[in-house]
């Protein structure tokens, strides 16, 4: 962090995301008190920014706009400024359910192509890299580089979710991918809980962004109460625009 005067920079050294804003709210927020009235977030190492991350920096900036202050990003990547961009529309739009009107059903009996599924481990501090190997598991499937951060990012806030309402206990993710589709499903051991799509989530200044965000980032999101125990699974559909080749 430099500061000059009323001017700080700050500069995270990986993720805004659920798992680092912890350590970035007391540091910003110690700032602001202290009269520091411009502030620039470096994005220089920022890879993603989740919804937590987003909340926490609206917030704040809004924060430094009441006090006559600004507060902007610099060396934003393309993918992070193209998230923000969708962001600024969860806050404006009412989003309640996927961008296409139906998702075909898999054909009974068909099997993924291959499929991936680790148990996660806990302590939140594991999210970034979890999100991050979801973006090289879906390298090798026919989605374009935006689309596969899309689908990193709305896999990103399940997880999130289960680390901050389960703890990360017993938490499963797998990815799937079937020829005509990637799919992502997180499981988790906490108390279970349900939306339906036509369903908004309640919203407060610094939560509910999560489920709005991954119904815009892929084709089909389901929130629904584990039928196999206590917990909540959530499931993340992404069609492919073109077919996925068998693996030799």
């Amino acid at each position: 962090m430099n500061e000059w005067n009323d001017i700080a920079v700050l500069t995270p050294p990986g993720d805004v995301d659920i798992a680092s804003v912890s350590v970035l709210r007391p540091r910003l927020d110690n700032l602001i008190d202290r009269g520091v009235r411009r502030v620039v977030i470096n994005c220089q190492a920022v890879g993603f920014i989740d919804s937590t991350g987003l909340a926490f920096l609206l917030t704040r900036a809004r924060e430094l706009m009441r006090r006559e202050g600004l507060l902007s990003l610099v060396n934003a990547s393309d993918e992070v400024i193209r998230f923000l961009e969708i962001a600024r529309l969860v806050d404006i739009l009412h989003v309640a359910g996927p961008a296409r009107e139906s998702i075909p059903a898999i054909p009974v009996g068909e099997l993924p192509r291959w499929s991936k599924s680790v148990e996660v481990r806990q302590g939140i501090e594991n999210l970034p890299y979890y999100r991050h190997r979801i973006a090289e598991l879906l390298e090798s499937l026919p989605l374009r580089r935006d689309e596969r951060y899309d689908v990193a990012l709305a896999s990103g806030e399940a997880l999130g979710n289960a680390y901050d309402h389960a703890g990360g206990i017993g938490c499963v993710l797998t990815v799937q991918a079937y020829g005509d589709r990637v799919v992502v499903e997180v499981l988790d051991r906490g108390a279970g809980y349900s939306i339906d799509g036509a369903s908004e989530p309640v919203a407060s200044e610094e939560r509910g962004r999560g489920i709005k965000l991954m119904r815009m980032l892929v084709d089909n999101v389901e929130v629904a109460r584990r039928t196999d125990g206590t917990g909540t699974r959530v499931q993340m559909v992404k069609l492919f625009s073109g077919a996925l080749e068998s693996r030799a």
